[in-house]
C-alpha cells in the first residue's frame, strides 16, 4: 500500500448519495481516512468512499475556493501487480 494525494479527476467512482451530516463533517474537518483507490491500467479507481467523493465533488460545484481544494490523500491497494514492501515485514523481524 502507498499513500498520496490525487486531484478528484483523476479517480473513478460510482456516484452515491450521501447524508447531510457527512456533507457538514467535510466541510469541517476534510476527510478523517483516506480514500482506498487501485492503480489498473494507469487508471486510479475507487474501492471505498464513493459517498465522501459523491460529496466533495457537490462541495467543489457549490464552492470553487473550498479551502481545502480536489486534493484527497489515497491509499494505493496493491492489488499483486506491484511488489510491496509489506511482503518483506515477517521475514526481517529482528
Amino acid at each position: 500500500m502507498r499513500i498520496r494525494k490525487l486531484n478528484l479527476s483523476d479517480i473513478h467512482y460510482i456516484r452515491k448519495n450521501y447524508s447531510q451530516n457527512l456533507k457538514e463533517s467535510i466541510l469541517r474537518i476534510g476527510f478523517s481516512f483516506p480514500i482506498k483507490v487501485r492503480l489498473t491500467n494507469n487508471q486510479y479507481y475507487c474501492i471505498d468512499g464513493h459517498k465522501r467523493l459523491s460529496c466533495l465533488e457537490d462541495i467543489l460545484l457549490s464552492d470553487s475556493y473550498y479551502k481545502r481544494g480536489s486534493e484527497i490523500p489515497v491509499i494505493i491497494d496493491n492489488n499483486g501487480d506491484i511488489r510491496s514492501n509489506d511482503q518483506w515485514y515477517d521475514r526481517n523481524k529482528h
